[in-house]
């Protein structure tokens, strides 16, 4: 059987910014593997690294040191374009803010990925609509996103992110905007995504969001200080 690589790992990688005459390290020496199926948390305090590590994991920034292979792929040897197409194509992602376009309908707003990321154009609205009754709004594609709750605003955002049919899932504090009740619904559907086998990421500061994870990453100061 051949080995399957695994769909993010991080060799040595760090990311230094620059404050004036001074190089500040937003993330250092980050070694890490997530395998297919995988959920994993990414957890610390405000400054720790965890957002530096999510640009860099999602494609959105460039180490300035170590190695970042995404299924395999060195991504050091990639040009921007060459990025750009890899991230639409195989990474999704989910904010705590749900960006979604208000004179858009649910099925437009989940549509939009399936445009940058090349997908047929009669394949779309299938799609889209797939995705949105996977995470249970089949009922509210032809809303607006202003009669929504913030849950299901949430939730098309996932469906969004989960339309192109990523190999893996990050998702930034998806329950910040959200209250207890609501927040722990998101994180029940993140657990059924990884029951049906999709690779997570799921970067917080909240403990108990951590806890629906196989395993959490732990950060500080820039450094991994434990894998639990």
């Amino acid at each position: 059987m051949i080995p399957v690589a695994p769909v993010v790992e991080l060799r040595g990688v760090g990311r230094t910014f620059a404050a004036g005459d001074v190089s500040v390290p937003a993330l250092a020496g980050a070694s890490l593997s997530v395998g297919k199926g995988e959920y994993v948390a990414v957890v610390g305090p405000s400054g720790s690294g965890k957002s530096t590590m999510l640009n860099l994991i999602g494609l959105l920034d460039r180490p300035t040191e170590g190695t970042y292979l995404f299924e395999g792929i060195d991504t050091s040897d990639l040009d921007e374009g060459q990025r750009a197409g890899l991230r639409s194509r195989r990474i999704g992602f989910v904010f705590q803010s749900f960006h979604l376009l208000a004179h858009r309908t649910v099925i437009e707003n989940v549509m939009l990925s399936t445009i940058y990321n090349g997908m047929p154009r009669l394949e779309r609205v299938p799609a889209a609509e797939q995705a949105l009754i996977r995470v249970g709004l089949a009922q509210r594609m032809d809303f607006l996103p202003t009669k929504l709750s913030g849950g299901e605003r949430q939730r098309v955002a996932i469906a969004r992110a989960l339309v192109t049919r990523p190999a893996l899932l990050l998702a930034d504090e998806p329950t910040g905007n959200l209250d207890s009740a609501t927040g722990g619904a998101v994180l029940g559907l993140f657990d059924e995504l990884r029951a049906d086998g999709l690779t997570l990421m799921v970067v917080t500061h909240d403990a108990q969001v951590s806890t629906h994870a196989d395993r959490a990453i732990h950060l500080r100061d820039g450094l991994i200080e434990a894998v639990a």
